[in-house]
C-alpha cells in the first residue's frame, strides 16, 4: 500500500496558554484488516493493522500506545494535551507517529503556538 494514499488528520482545540488541556484528534485513513475477514470467493483477506502509536509533544512523549485488531478502520483517536508552564512563546511541536504489522509508517506534524 503506498502510504500517500494513506491520509492523516490531526486538529487541536483549545486555548492556548501556560497550564491549559488542549484536545488533539488525530485521523488515520487505514484498512485495519483484522485478517479473519473473507470475500465473497472465500479467500481470506491478510492482516493489516496499526501496531503502535506514539505521540510526542516537544520532546516530550505523550502516549505510546500498542494497537491491534480491535481498532475499526480509519481509527479515529481523541486524547488530552496538557501544555507545560511556562509555556515557550515559540510553541510546541506535536508529532504523532505510526507503524503498521506489513512495516508501513506514517506521521504528521502540528505546531501549537
Amino acid at each position: 500500500m503506498d502510504l500517500a494514499k494513506i491520509p492523516m488528520r490531526l486538529t487541536v482545540t483549545g486555548t492556548v496558554a501556560a497550564g491549559n488541556t488542549l484536545q488533539a484528534v488525530l485521523l488515520i485513513g487505514h484498512p485495519m484488516e483484522s485478517g479473519f475477514r473473507t470475500m465473497d470467493s472465500g479467500q481470506r483477506i491478510a492482516k493489516n493493522v496499526i501496531e503502535s502509536v506514539q505521540v510526542f509533544f516537544g520532546s516530550q512523549k505523550l502516549l505510546d500506545m500498542q494497537t491491534g485488531i480491535g481498532i475499526s478502520s480509519n481509527p479515529y483517536m481523541a486524547f488530552p494535551v496538557l501544555l507545560p508552564t511556562p509555556w515557550p512563546p515559540t510553541g510546541l511541536q506535536l508529532r504523532v507517529t505510526w507503524l503498521d504489522d506489513k512495516g508501513q509508517r506514517g506521521a504528521i506534524e502540528r505546531m501549537v503556538v
